[in-house]
């Protein structure tokens, strides 16, 4: 039962500052089955620990990745209000989330990263999970969609002005996930820019999966 990997914590919400609780995974005891290569990772229990990286506060509907939830402006805290909870129904996000609840979690954290105005990697990390849902649901369409959406925000992410420390991580995602919509020439130009990164010798995991793909689509 995946019960025993949850617990609950307490927030307060930054838009409308009531309490509430969500649920959050207990990683430590969780054992992989299986890892793709856009890092989508199969446990053992069928636990999917992602499902709860979004926090849902269930009063005025503000949603984020937890890593993003407590980064809001007053002013685009105002918009949410007027944007979201206007129309927003009170429900419950906390406790077991089903593919269809995490989804749905997924979706509205995407709305109001919209509305926040939020960084494209944000949006990339947010539309990469929510293909990945997609994929559990066994949606082809909406999979390869919302891979699209990722691979847009990943480039947009690299050519802009912020640096990231994970500058390879992001160049590698670009590459896979060129190389999973069919782009075999644009996926072999980035996983290039991978395996003579000046970072390489950092991140030998990575530069690996990148030579991987590259001698899989070069046997083709």
């Amino acid at each position: 039962m995946a019960n025993k990997y949850l617990y609950d914590k307490k927030t307060v919400c930054p838009v409308c500052k009531q309490e509430f609780t969500y649920t959050r995974v207990r990683t430590s005891q969780l054992k992989v089955e299986e890892r793709g290569r856009d890092f989508y990772t199969k446990y053992k229990d069928d636990i999917n620990p992602f499902f709860y990286e979004v926090i849902v506060c269930p009063n005025c509907g503000y949603t984020a990745l937890e890593s993003e939830f407590e980064k809001i402006t007053n002013d685009k805290g105002e918009k949410i209000l007027s944007l979201v909870s206007e129309k927003w129904v009170k429900r419950e996000f906390s406790g077991e989330r089903t593919p269809q609840k995490a989804l749905e979690a997924y979706l509205l954290s995407l709305y109001c990263s919209q509305i926040k105005e939020d960084k494209p990697i944000v949006f990339a990390k947010t539309c990469l999970r929510i293909a990945w849902i997609y994929r559990i649901l066994g949606d082809k369409a909406n999979e390869e969609k919302y891979l699209k959406h990722a691979l847009d925000s990943y480039v947009k992410a690299y050519s802009g002005s912020d640096v990231y420390e994970e500058e390879i991580l992001l160049i590698y995602m670009i590459g896979e996930l060129n190389r999973m919509l069919g782009n075999k020439e644009e996926a072999l130009k980035w996983y290039n820019k991978v395996i003579h990164h000046p970072e390489r010798s950092r991140h030998t995991m990575i530069v690996e999966l990148a030579r991987d793909g590259w001698h899989s689509l070069k046997e083709e």
